[in-house]
């Protein structure tokens, strides 16, 4: 009996039109990935929550997300390994942001790297190189160029996530701009987000959403039946911010020694959950966040029906009125010491049950909320998935 070849026809090799048609076809049909670059903290943080919020929307919507990232060195764990083993050896964190008030389930979370390493809890995980395709999408935050930098060849489309004004041109050379890295898609948290980059980097494509508060962690306490007499505040903007807010507590007491009594909580280093109860739990809360891009924190004040005094939010002139707050220009530690002893003043007087007030705060969350935050990502992406297949059609061969 003879002997048998069997000959492998090769595939035949696609043209450059057929590929970007196939490239395409995945953009339409859904079938890509949307990558999101994301700093490695697992400490609460407002801008990392709101970036983890975003992927879970899209994921929700049906969109195949990961999120990547680059693995921070424990020295502590690092130490100690070393001096037990008599040898050096790396222990990384993990990032695990276990502080949000959703899940991450079906989000695949990617240590970005060419090597095996090891993670404080004990586990080892081989790390990846970002491998992207032209048909995904990588999503960067604003404070990081050097990200936009190291990605400039890759073949997606990137889109810059910005969220606060000062971190847009703080790791970056004078002069430069996003575009020199290729950048021309943002998406924005706020109107004045959107300004501010318009003025600062002209010529960006641009669109923005509204965020969003959950009313279901946001909500009046259900343990207590009247409010603590207690102004809360956070310290999540490092030691100058703090020494600010301390500053306006220290006059205020100054200004309003019949009001020693008040106590002052931080409300920090907890998970989301418990950050709602005890903002539910306070009267007051004091804000102090100069650089926030929107700042979330009085519209989540407001939905516990606790009242807001503090500096007003770059991005958050969207929302502030003389009803719905006692309002100071940023960084003025005595006017805002006198406002807040104003306020007390009101609320131990009973001024502040008025319906007026809480109806004001109702007015204001009207347009905050989850549905629509969720709505304005999906149209966005949509709006950039029409983009990129323009962007294909055009590069087609005659």
């Amino acid at each position: 009996m003879e002997n048998e070849v069997t000959a492998t026809a090769e595939a035949p090799k696609l043209s450059h039109n057929e590929v970007i048609d196939l490239t395409i076809k995945k953009i339409q049909d859904n079938d890509f990935n949307i990558f999101f670059y994301a700093p490695s903290m697992n400490t609460p943080s407002g801008g990392i929550g709101v970036l983890l919020k975003t992927a879970k929307n899209l994921r929700d919507s049906g969109h195949k997300v990961k999120i990547v990232y680059e693995p921070v060195l424990n020295q502590k764990a690092s130490y100690e390994a070393s001096v037990a083993e008599k040898k050096q050896v790396d222990i990384y964190d993990r990032f695990n942001p276990t502080w949000v008030d959703f899940s991450l389930e079906g989000i695949e979370i990617v240590p970005l790297g060419d090597k095996e390493i090891s993670f404080t809890d004990g586990t080892k995980t081989k790390c990846q190189n970002l491998n992207v395709s032209p048909e995904d999408f990588l999503i960067i935050p604003e404070g990081f160029p050097n990200v936009m930098e190291k990605t400039v060849q890759v073949s997606c489309k990137r889109i810059v996530l910005a969220q606060s004004w000062f971190y847009v041109l703080l790791a970056m050379n004078p002069g430069q701009k996003w575009q020199h890295f290729g950048i021309q898609d943002v998406i924005s948290v706020s109107d004045a987000i959107t300004e501010y980059l318009n003025s600062s980097m002209p010529g960006l494509n641009i669109k923005s959403f509204k965020q969003g508060i959950s009313r279901d962690t946001f909500k009046p306490s259900t343990k207590l039946s009247n409010k603590l007499p207690m102004v809360g505040f956070t310290g999540s903007r490092g030691a100058e911010n703090k020494m600010k807010t301390h500053s306006i507590i220290k006059n205020f007491y100054a200004f309003y020694p019949h009001l020693k009594w008040i106590r002052f909580q931080e409300l920090s280093n907890m998970d989301k959950e418990q950050f709602a109860e005890r903002l539910a739990s306070c009267a007051f809360v004091l804000y102090t966040d100069d650089i926030a891009g929107f700042g979330t924190l009085p519209l989540e004040a407001m939905a516990c029906g606790t009242h807001v005094v503090g500096w007003t939010p770059f991005g958050g002139k969207e929302y502030i009125n003389d009803q719905n707050g006692f309002w100071a220009a940023n960084g003025d530690i005595f006017t805002t010491a006198e406002l807040l002893g104003i306020a007390i003043d009101k609320w131990l007087a009973g001024e502040m049950d008025a319906p007026e007030i809480s109806e004001s705060y109702e007015r204001t969350l009207e347009p905050y909320t989850e549905e629509k935050e969720k709505a304005g990502i999906i149209d966005i992406i949509n709006q950039y998935k029409n983009e990129r297949i323009n962007e294909l059609e055009g590069i087609k061969t005659k």
